[in-house]
């Protein structure tokens, strides 16, 4: 288990003060580099840099972090970034629905920084299906598959 740094939510908070990443970094002591890691998702916040950006950013734990199990898990964002590329090449209206309603909430995320629980939900259950199709249609794993 690792701790991972909410990117959107983080520059939601930098957009709302109208500073940039590199001012986040002086005031918090950081590195520009080792905070690029940190949004990017190559590197997790230790302890004391964790504390650090709540004092500075505000709010609680589940605002700016989330806790991921392993290697394998991605963040919302990415899910649906993934689900997106892959439903590019698909038609139909169910399709359409789908990017529909993942396009709202990638917009949602990257604005307020977090998905409602239905949300959350709904996306669970699609990333599950969409690893069990590419577990199926492929041996290579998740990527994208248009013919």
């Amino acid at each position: 288990m690792r701790v991972r740094l909410k990117r959107a939510a983080v520059e939601t908070a930098l957009a709302r003060r109208n500073w940039t990443k590199s001012a986040l970094a002086r005031v918090t002591g950081l590195h520009r580099t080792h905070l690029s890691d940190l949004l990017a998702g190559r590197t997790s916040p230790g302890p004391r840099t964790r504390e650090r950006l709540l004092e500075i950013l505000g709010g609680e734990f589940d605002d700016y972090f989330e806790i991921v199990g392993g290697r394998d898990d991605v963040s919302d964002e990415e899910r649906l970034l993934r689900l997106l590329d892959y439903l590019s090449c698909r038609q139909g209206p169910e399709v359409e629905a789908g990017r529909k309603r993942l396009a709202q909430m990638l917009a949602t995320l990257r604005g307020r920084g977090w998905l409602s629980a239905s949300d959350r939900t709904w996306l669970a259950e699609e990333w599950h299906a969409f690893q069990a199709a590419q577990a199926a249609d492929s041996p290579r794993g998740p990527g994208r598959h248009c013919s």
